[in-house]
Parts: C-alpha cells; sequence; structure tokens
C-alpha cells in the first residue's frame, strides 16, 4: 500500500510540475505580446488625451 502511495504522490508531483512549466512558459511568451498592447494602448490614449486638449484650447 505506502508503495502506491509513493507512486501516486510522484505522479502528482510530476504532473504539478509540468502544469507550472506549461503555465511559465505560456507567460514567458505572452507577457511580451500583452505588454506591447497596453503600451500601445496607454501612447494611443495619452495622444488622442493631447490631442483633445490642444483642439478644445
Amino acid at each position: 500500500m505506502v508503495a502506491a502511495n509513493i507512486g501516486a504522490i510522484i505522479v502528482v508531483i510530476i504532473a504539478l510540475i509540468v502544469i507550472i512549466a506549461v503555465i511559465i512558459f505560456l507567460i514567458e511568451i505572452l507577457a511580451p505580446i500583452f505588454i506591447g498592447l497596453i503600451i500601445i494602448a496607454i501612447i494611443i490614449g495619452v495622444g488622442l488625451w493631447i490631442y483633445g486638449k490642444m483642439k478644445s484650447s
């Protein structure tokens, strides 16, 4: 029984490591894309805000 429990624990640990590795891998790939989109959104937002201020004055 003990051997079966140890085997199950090892399988769960390996599964968790794989899941965490996949999540980290996806974050590393997608993070620059999200950061880029956020920066572009901020630049466009500020640009439109400045344009609106200049147009109104």
